[in-house]
């Protein structure tokens, strides 16, 4: 029973702990990356949300909408009734100021990101471009000295 714990599966124990490892660590391909570095995607990030609190809004605007509805169907009180399409008016009012809100914010979201996108790509790509050159000038030297 002791011969359970050799040396072929305790190397079996530690490939699957580092393979574990491996998967929980950040990997750049997902883009697992913290908003927050850059100044930019975090302002972004920020503008984001609140077009989707915006967009909850609305949607919580339409369900009392339909629940106004259903009220109606089934109320025959001409007071009562006036009363719910007040409601229901002032909800679509509301529904479609916070739509126009959306609508705005969406199209400078994308005047900005339109604007960060071309100015960061070339520059990024030249910084990597310098830093190739110089990498494979440093291989270089480093051939000629052998």
């Amino acid at each position: 029973m002791n011969n359970l714990m050799t040396k072929s599966f305790l190397s079996h124990v530690e490939l699957k702990k580092q393979a574990q490892k491996d998967f929980e660590d950040v990997d750049l391909e997902l883009g697992n990356l913290n908003p927050t570095q850059d100044p930019n995607l975090s302002q972004f990030f920020q503008q984001v949300e609140a077009i989707k609190v915006e967009m909850e809004e609305i949607t919580n605007l339409l369900l009392d909408l339909q629940q106004l509805n259903e009220e109606t169907k089934s109320t025959h009180i001409a007071k009562v009734l006036r009363g719910l399409r007040d409601r229901m008016d002032s909800d679509m009012v509301a529904v479609l100021r916070k739509a126009n809100i959306i609508k705005a914010r969406l199209e400078a979201l994308e005047k900005s990101n339109i604007a960060n996108r071309s100015i960061s790509e070339w520059d990024m790509m030249n910084d990597f471009q310098s830093l190739r050159d110089k990498i494979v000038l440093d291989h270089k030297e480093d051939l000629k000295r052998r």
